[in-house]
């Protein structure tokens, strides 16, 4: 089973890549770097709160696997696949104002352009990567969605295989806290860099 969340690893890096961008501008105000890096750091901290809640929700599950509350971790399993609340914090992330107005000041300052050079060397490359994960759904929506489905399907060995179940549900909440962890590590280097 995979257990990787891609697409929030490469929301994480463009973050990381716009910081850089920022950081570097010469071209920019200390006054409109400083807004800018704000809202990366907001947005950073916001995805940090959502895999949080992630993690507790997969704490929770592994908690009542070990106690052989079967009944309870059936259903905490089956409702990984439609997990409101994590889809109630995703769409706040992806409707962050904050987020959507940095992205669209560094589209006007020309940061696309500088970030591309910087980072990655291919024009305009970094403006994509930015919608298609930050501005569209999508992608970081999709590596979620699929680890949580997958996750989901362990309800049926609950019975016939609890260490699988726990060692997956294990794997899982390492794989999130590492990126929470990420994200986490990058909102303190930005209200630092604020400071």
């Amino acid at each position: 089973m995979t257990i990787k969340i891609d697409g929030i690893s490469q929301v994480l890096d463009i973050l990381t890549g716009l910081f850089s961008a920022v950081k570097k501008a010469a071209n920019l105000s200390q006054e409109r770097k400083s807004e800018m890096k704000d809202a990366l750091a907001n947005t950073a901290g916001l995805i940090d709160e959502t895999l949080t809640i992630l993690k507790q929700h997969l704490s929770t599950l592994i908690t009542r696997m070990r106690e052989g509350e079967y009944d309870v971790a059936r259903h905490l399993l089956v409702e990984l696949g439609n997990f409101q609340e994590w889809e109630a914090r995703y769409r706040r992330f992806l409707l962050c104002d904050e987020l959507r107005e940095a992205a669209f000041n560094l589209e006007r300052k020309g940061m696309y352009q500088l970030a591309d050079n910087l980072i990655l060397g291919d024009p305009r490359r970094i403006q994509q990567l930015m919608w298609d994960y930050i501005g569209g759904e999508a992608n970081a929506a999709k590596s979620v969605s699929e680890m949580l489905m997958n996750l989901s399907q362990l309800e049926q060995q609950v019975n016939t295989n609890p260490g699988f179940v726990v060692e997956q549900l294990e794997a899982a909440r390492k794989e999130v806290q590492a990126c929470r962890q990420q994200f986490l590590d990058l909102e303190i280097q930005i209200r630092e860099a604020v400071a």
